[in-house]
């Protein structure tokens, strides 16, 4: 069963996340703990003395507010004070460290350090991921960032990894959703030198997302196929609603009285109207399919480019068969006609300002006269073939 359902995607281009060599993810931050993040070469800090300087400060190059770079050798050099190594220490540290040295030539004076840009970090990622190599991200960055650069956990790609530091210490990478912060069980920080590796799924569970147009029509044409992912057991087990769970929910969009559970070619219900996500045993092979309605708005008839029409929202019929190419000569929109769902919910003017929603189809007819030209062009005919002989008989 999974090797037709692979068949019926190995068509599809993978839509990968862009910027992959130089790290979107890079460009995120977060709060940090100033008792455990390590200052490193690149990292910019702001160094600030607390009540402004007085004249003597300032006279000796000392400015209220400052901001360094460390240095490749791991040294911060502050003008007016000196240069104090902080390499692979805490803020906390280096702040004390910056304090006590400018305390010996200005013993009043109180600063903090604080981190204002994260330094670079050079890591590799190898194994079972889309885009495997090396990349530059932050020190603000963790493994989860890098797998996004890379493209994601490939097909039979195992969420359990390791990084190897520089230094050879190994640290375990759990990308599996916590159901109680929604971020991954362990997703450590990336350090500079360190490569990740991410191995074949051992145990393995395959989830097939479907589309469907509209409730209880599936599609069946593979190019409305969405993707693949392959999903490790919990070594003490898994059912159903526990592997949703670590995949962090289900989503909205998802049918789940169409979705199904494919083992040993039999199909197996996932929910019950009387109770619900149903606790179904998983075993290594199963194939979920999560039937999921499309984004996608189909537009239909007398516009320039019919068909399917990816979803905005709050857009409106109008802006709809705006971007369809809009309307062709030979139609008006008094006739429009919005359908959800299979049903009829406005036409004519009353449809133009409705919004749209996931699934929606729209039909702009075209006039009588377009529809009825072949039968007009023939009448015209047969009216000047008549007027014709009717001029010759007089």
């Amino acid at each position: 069963m999974l090797i037709l359902l692979l068949a019926l995607v190995s068509t599809i281009t993978p839509v990968l996340p862009s910027g992959a060599e130089l790290g979107d993810a890079a460009l995120l931050t977060e709060p940090i703990d100033r008792n455990l993040y390590l200052l490193g070469p690149g990292d910019v800090v702001a160094v600030v003395i607390e009540g402004g300087c007085t004249e003597a400060l300032l006279g000796a190059g000392v400015s209220p507010w400052a901001s360094y770079m460390v240095t490749a050798d791991g040294y911060l050099s502050i003008s007016g004070i000196g240069s104090v190594d902080v390499g692979d220490l805490t803020l906390n540290e280096a702040q004390y460290l910056v304090h006590q040295k400018a305390a010996v030539y200005y013993p009043s004076i109180r600063l903090t350090v604080s981190l204002l840009q994260p330094g670079q970090v050079r890591v590799g990622i190898r194994g079972m991921v889309e885009d495997p190599g090396t990349y530059i991200m932050t020190s603000l960055s963790r493994v989860s960032d890098l797998v996004w650069n890379a493209g994601g956990i490939s097909a039979f790609g195992s969420r359990y990894g390791t990084m190897i530091s520089a230094d050879g210490d190994t640290l375990a990478v759990d990308l599996h959703i916590s159901s109680a912060t929604g971020m991954p069980n362990l997703d450590p920080f990336l350090e500079t030198g360190a490569s990740v590796n991410f191995d074949v799924c051992t145990e393995p569970v395959y989830i097939l997302r479907a589309g469907m147009l509209h409730p209880g029509t599936e599609i069946e044409n593979p190019r409305m196929m969405a993707s693949v992912e392959t999903w490790e057991l919990n070594r003490s087990g898994d059912d159903l609603i526990s592997l949703m769970d670590r995949m962090g929910g289900i989503p909205g969009n998802v049918n789940l009285n169409s979705s199904r559970i494919f083992r040993d070619g039999s199909r197996l219900q996932v929910w019950s109207d009387a109770a619900g996500l149903l606790p179904e045993p998983l075993i290594p092979g199963d194939t979920i399919m999560l039937v999921v309605f499309t984004d996608s708005i189909a537009v239909g008839g007398a516009v320039g480019n019919p068909g399917m029409t990816e979803y905005r929202p709050e857009s409106t019929v109008h802006e709809y068969i705006i971007a369809a190419g809009g309307p062709v000569r030979d139609t008006s929109l008094s006739g429009v006609k919005h359908f959800r769902d299979g049903i009829e919910i406005a036409s004519g003017g009353d449809a133009l300002a409705n919004t749209v929603l996931p699934g929606d189809a729209i039909e702009v007819p075209y006039n009588w006269v377009s529809r009825n030209k072949d039968a007009i062009t023939i009448v015209g005919a047969i009216i000047t073939i008549w007027y014709t002989v009717h001029r010759i008989m007089e």
